[in-house]
């Protein structure tokens, strides 16, 4: 019964100053996304523009939402979310990996 309440246990932020740190990570990631084709276009890169935007609806945003979905379905940051998705992975294959 122990270990049935350690995996629903939710992980949390360390403090708030990492939280704080994660958040301005992810607006200076988002600011380069809208950045670096504004840029592009000024300084004559415009026809870059279109491979640009079909890279990022055809690769960027389903990633993204891999992303989002492998944490959500083994309830982890990243790294824990894809090691638990080894395990399953080479669990299921009958551990050949």
């Amino acid at each position: 019964m122990a270990q049935h309440e350690a995996a629903q246990k939710r992980e949390v932020w360390s403090g708030r100053s990492v939280f704080i740190m994660a958040a301005i990570g992810s607006a200076v990631g988002l600011g380069n996304i809208w950045r670096f084709p504004y840029i592009a276009y000024e300084n004559g890169g415009g026809a870059f523009l279109i491979p640009y935007l079909v890279a990022l609806l055809t690769a960027g945003i389903p990633l993204l939402f891999v992303d989002y979905a492998m944490g959500h379905k083994f309830r982890g940051s990243p790294p824990l979310a894809f090691r638990r998705l080894s395990v399953a992975v080479s669990s299921s294959v009958g551990g050949r990996f």
